[in-house]
Parts: structure tokens; C-alpha cells; sequence
């Protein structure tokens, strides 16, 4: 059985770049590489980006929209959302080490990849809402929907014809799933 070594947050940060991968994570001290996104994965990315964008302005919402920050959800754990909406207020009360965030982001979004696996997207989910965020998107492209999990427990699939909300978070916001899939 192979051993692995473990970073710490202070290591992980220092890594250097590596061709072909587009940035890391640190998932309890292991250091996940993540490839360069694939079209299909970046058009949603901007989709989700531009409608969530577009309610913010339209609204006047006090939010914050950016795509794939650093966030330093723990002291072994750093995450970088595919998209993610923070509080004006928060982002500027967080504080940052070597580029990264200490804190979560209120709504993180995760666009799976066909090498992420279940357990792994499992555990990821499971750390953004421990570490505060309100809820998370993770949308499933090749089978069109999108599984929202809220910090309450709540877990809802949403799927072709269906709209979803972020009551709690950004009222009035309404996004259809077949939106989201449009561009691609």
C-alpha cells in the first residue's frame, strides 16, 4: 500500500504551476489536481456566471460573483468553486493568504467533471456547507440537472422545465435549468 504525504496549507499554497493542470485544491492535506476545463464546462461556468450576474445588477443585490477563487474552508482544506456568490460585506472582512480566502463563500457552484467521482463531490459539498456556506449547486451536464444542497439539510434535483430559487440568499432570483444547458 502506497504511503501519500500530506500537506499542510502553507506547503499547498507554495506548490508550483504544472502544464496541464489549471489549478489545485487541498482536500484534508491531499493535493487534488484539476485539469484544464473542457468547453462544454466553461460555457455552463459563464452561463450560471452571467445569470446569477445579471440578477445582481438588475437588483441591486449586495453580492459579490467570481469564478474559481481560493477558499480556505478549514486548515487542510482549500476549495475553488467553479462559481460562487459572497457578500460584498464578507469578501472584504475575509482575509486573504497567498491569493486564497479564509472563509466560504455563501453559494458555491460545482459543475462535475467526468473525473470526479461521488464520494469525492460528496465530501466536497459536505465541506462548503461546514464551513458556512448557505447552499450548493452541483450541476450534472450530461444528464441536464442540477442537485441543490442547502446548509438546512435540504437536497433538491432540479431538472428540464424547472425553475430554481435562492429564496434566503437573493430573492426574486429565478433560473431555469434548461437556461443553464442553453449554451452548449
Amino acid at each position: 500500500m502506497a504511503t501519500q504525504t500530506l500537506l499542510s496549507l502553507e506547503q499547498f499554497l507554495d506548490l508550483p504551476d504544472k502544464p496541464g493542470v489549471a489549478y489545485f485544491e487541498l482536500d484534508e492535506g491531499e493535493v487534488i489536481e484539476v485539469a484544464q476545463p473542457v468547453f462544454e464546462h466553461g460555457a455552463i461556468q459563464a452561463a450560471v456566471a452571467r445569470l446569477f450576474g445579471n440578477h445582481v445588477k438588475q437588483t441591486g443585490a449586495d453580492f459579490s460573483i467570481s469564478i474559481v477563487p481560493g477558499f480556505i474552508l478549514a486548515s487542510n482544506i482549500e476549495r475553488a468553486p467553479d462559481v460562487c456568490l459572497v457578500r460584498k460585506a464578507s469578501l472584504r472582512a475575509m482575509r486573504m493568504f497567498k491569493g486564497a480566502y479564509y472563509g466560504a463563500p455563501d453559494l458555491a457552484v460545482e459543475i462535475v467533471s467526468k473525473s470526479e467521482g461521488a464520494v469525492d463531490l460528496d465530501r466536497k459539498v459536505k465541506q462548503y456547507l461546514n464551513a458556512g456556506t448557505t447552499s450548493v449547486w452541483v450541476v450534472y451536464s450530461e444528464t441536464r440537472h442540477v442537485m441543490v444542497h442547502r446548509r438546512s439539510g435540504e437536497i433538491r434535483d432540479f431538472t428540464a422545465g424547472q425553475t430554481m430559487e435562492e429564496p434566503e440568499l437573493l430573492p426574486g432570483l429565478r433560473i431555469a435549468v434548461d437556461e443553464i444547458f442553453s449554451v452548449v
